[in-house]
């Protein structure tokens, strides 16, 4: 089996989960939430179950929702259904073909959707065509992962005597921040970036020096302790997130989740 036809396979699985921490997401969508204007004429790329995506469209003009996965289409489209949107176009596509859409958007989000293109190769093709989708002077929020912010995470794991979090490396392939960077100029300017630094310090560090978590999506098993403490560091995230500054080598994440407004240029 192809590595691609087995993460097509992962993902059309029913206990497949694409983020198991609801805190996190939370963090991820209002981030999103916070960079859409009414008058947004959007997409979202890779939009899974639709979770995120029913809020994203209540607050633009209009979204196009596209997703590979037949399972996550469909219980996109019940979400859609559910939440009595008009307003949203659900289609079947992959981000590696996004001709359909040339010069179409104000407004493209993605969120850990890059990373499960396994070649940097098939990523720069990604970025490309999501800024080939946007009009001039369109918008590309990005939420995805960095090796170095998921190295800055496990190096303070390793640091307390607490294993490295392991890297799903089979289906998930994720970016470099320098060579992502180089990749952007003239193609976009960084208007933000924002980090959930003090979310992953709290939950994926000091929680875990006395409590366990162990195992990933369904087959996961934790300390009861661990669902209060991660509501607990989100709340705390929202107030002080972005006045705690917390040092790395390399980039600006500490924990490999990030999110990146980027401007088309051209």
């Amino acid at each position: 089996m192809s590595d691609r036809s087995r993460i097509d396979e992962y993902w059309e699985h029913p206990d497949t989960i694409s983020l198991l921490d609801r805190n996190l997401r939370k963090l991820e969508t209002d981030f999103v939430l916070s960079q859409i204007r009414a008058t947004d004429e959007m997409a979202d790329f890779g939009c899974g179950g639709g979770e995120s995506t029913v809020q994203y469209a209540a607050k633009a003009r209009s979204c196009l929702a596209l997703e590979h996965s037949n399972h996550l289409r469909a219980k996109a489209a019940e979400r859609f259904a559910a939440a009595g949107l008009t307003n949203v176009t659900l289609v079947e596509g992959d981000a590696l073909d996004l001709s359909a859409y040339v010069g179409k958007f104000d407004l493209v989000v993605s969120q850990r959707v890059v990373i499960n293109f396994m070649t940097w190769e098939e990523q720069k093709q990604v970025l490309q065509n999501i800024w080939s989708s946007l009009r001039p002077g369109g918008r590309y929020i990005m939420i995805e992962n960095t090796f170095e912010g998921f190295e800055a995470m496990n190096g303070v794991r390793r640091a307390v005597g607490l294993p490295n979090v392991p890297l799903h490396d089979w289906h998930n392939y994720f970016l470099h921040y320098d060579r992502l960077m180089e990749f952007v100029k003239g193609k976009f300017t960084v208007e933000k970036t924002h980090t959930f630094n003090l979310y992953y310090l709290l939950t994926r560090v000091f929680v875990n020096m006395f409590a366990k978590f162990e195992g990933y999506g369904r087959k996961a098993v934790k300390d009861d302790i661990i669902d209060v403490v991660d509501d607990a560091a989100r709340r705390l995230d929202e107030l002080m997130g972005e006045r705690v500054k917390i040092s790395v080598d390399k980039g600006e994440s500490f924990g490999p989740i990030q999110g990146f407004v980027l401007h088309r240029a051209g």
